[in-house]
């Protein structure tokens, strides 16, 4: 990602995320994630802000990744007034 970060920057992409509750229901949410709107920022510091935006957006792919695959357990918990509504039936 860090590669042609300035190039990469200029075209927006989307993350679909694909999860289920304890009772098993699905989830999806859409993000999208648009860089273009920095161009142009002043920079405070040695690196250019895009380029640490870069590299943190890699980094946060490798977890995704390391999730993914199960390095990891993680809980997420969310529910709505329906869900509530059918775990109490």
């Amino acid at each position: 990602m860090i590669e042609n970060f300035e190039e990469k920057t200029k075209k927006p992409f989307e993350i679909r995320v694909t999860y289920q509750n304890n009772i098993g229901k699905t989830y999806k949410d859409v993000y999208m994630i648009d860089f273009s709107q920095l161009m142009g920022l002043s920079q405070l510091g040695e690196k250019p802000p895009l380029y640490k935006i870069a590299k943190n957006v890699e980094e946060i792919k490798e977890d995704i990744h390391n999730l993914s695959i199960g390095f990891h357990k993680i809980k997420v918990i969310r529910y709505t007034k329906e869900d509530v509504e059918e775990e109490t039936k």
